[in-house]
């Protein structure tokens, strides 16, 4: 091979190199990747806006019905526990793909049965008010699992094992600190304070003469 030849070789090659350096540089992320930051994203937005819409032009924020969703096992309500099979899927979506999926998927289950209530107590007068509506919280905290079920759906046909799965990122963890942060705030707000007693044993009506 002559010398001329052996440089065309060689600028050939460096131009295969650059041009598959430029691509993979200017090269769009693969999307699937960020949708454990777009979930929490979704999840954190979801908490300041309506949850419900109750008769009389009541509304119950989403705020609150994340803190006291527990006490409506008394009522037969189920719904918020799609929130802690949120949370395990997403501690349980790199290392155990497949579980992380299920839980997802029961968590999508649950918060689209809350389609089918009919009424809920507001924490004014503590009396169960007809639901007109949902608010933009409930479909925002709707479209986070939906989110979550369909990137880790991708995961577990695409990742061979663990490593291939994206891991935390440090905005992953800033979301979760400003949903903790979220949450203790909603304690201290007096007016997203319920007393479920009231509600499960009414006070007494005062007895006329």
């Amino acid at each position: 091979m002559s010398e001329g030849e052996t440089r065309l070789g060689f600028g050939k090659t460096a131009k295969a190199g650059l041009r598959s350096q430029l691509v993979r540089f200017y090269q769009v992320p693969d999307l699937p990747a960020f949708y454990l930051t777009t979930s929490l994203a979704l999840y954190l937005l979801s908490l300041a806006f309506d949850g419900a819409l109750t008769g009389a032009g009541r509304h119950v924020p989403a705020l609150q019905m994340l803190l006291y969703g527990p006490w409506g096992i008394a009522f037969g309500l189920y719904q918020w526990f799609a929130n802690p099979l949120l949370a395990l899927a997403i501690l349980a979506h790199r290392r155990f793909r497949r579980l992380a999926l299920g839980c997802g998927l029961l968590a999508l289950y649950l918060a689209a049965s809350s389609f089918a209530i009919t009424r809920l107590p507001d924490n004014q007068s503590y009396a169960f008010q007809d639901v007109t509506g949902f608010g933009a919280g409930f479909y925002l905290w709707l479209l986070a699992i939906l989110v979550f079920c369909m990137g880790q759906l991708w995961w577990c046909w695409k990742a061979r094992s663990a490593a291939d799965v994206p891991g935390w990122g440090w905005l992953d963890v800033a979301l979760i600190a400003a949903l903790s942060v979220a949450l203790y705030a909603g304690t201290q707000m007096p007016s997203l304070r319920f007393e479920p007693h009231k509600v499960i044993v009414p006070p007494e009506q005062p007895q006329s003469l």
